[in-house]
């Protein structure tokens, strides 16, 4: 897709209709990958995405399941979520909510067919704080968490955190960065590597 069509497409996605949000999530499926980026950054973490567009009664709107693995597509399984993209009218944009899974192992690999039967209960979700905003900018789609919305607590070092993240989404590729801050000083606790988001190609399955 040109630079010019896709212009044209993220315009059109900004009368968000019924079905802008059912676009913007089928942007996203389908497998990704930063290997040119670590190639070029041998001290990154090569990370391999699966996306997987699908219809449930579990929650509203398009949804998009996410797997992500460290190590390529064979690698360790670090993270599992569900993303469900709404429409919030002629010109607010999109809104994507957040979910975890109850019981994610059962998830893992899971394709359309699997995903569609997933109920309520299945899906765990966060705090709305932590919902992405999505706007249309030129060629790309651009959401993002309002700054200081997003607070969790570290299961690690008990620590509360204000997340902040931010994606892009354009011609088979996308890009992501995430990081936390101390809630009460303001301190940094994690950035993506040398504060430059992972840049995803698309790849095949």
């Amino acid at each position: 897709m040109g630079a010019m069509m896709a212009l044209v497409l993220a315009m059109a996605l900004a009368i968000a209709g019924p079905d802008a949000a059912r676009d913007l999530a089928l942007r996203l499926d389908g497998a990704w990958d930063n290997g040119a980026q670590v190639e070029a950054d041998s001290a990154r973490p090569h990370l391999h995405v699966r996306h997987v567009a699908f219809e449930s009664e579990a929650a509203d709107g398009a949804l998009v399941y996410a797997e992500l693995r460290v190590g390529g597509p064979q690698g360790e399984l670090y993270r599992q979520r569900v993303y469900g993209f709404s429409a919030l009218g002629a010109s607010s944009g999109i809104r994507m909510a957040v979910y975890e899974l109850a019981e994610p192992e059962q998830i893992a690999g899971a394709d359309a067919a699997r995903l569609s039967s997933l109920s309520y209960d299945d899906m765990v979700r966060f705090d709305p704080g932590c919902d992405f905003n999505w706007r249309p900018d030129s060629a790309v789609w651009i959401g993002e968490m309002h700054d200081g919305a997003c607070r969790i607590t570290s299961q690690r070092s008990g620590v509360d955190m204000i997340i902040n993240a931010e994606f892009t989404i354009g011609d088979d590729r996308f890009t992501h960065s995430e990081s936390g801050r101390n809630a009460e000083t303001g301190a940094a606790i994690f950035e993506p590597p040398g504060g430059v988001p992972n840049i995803y190609d698309r790849v095949d399955q």
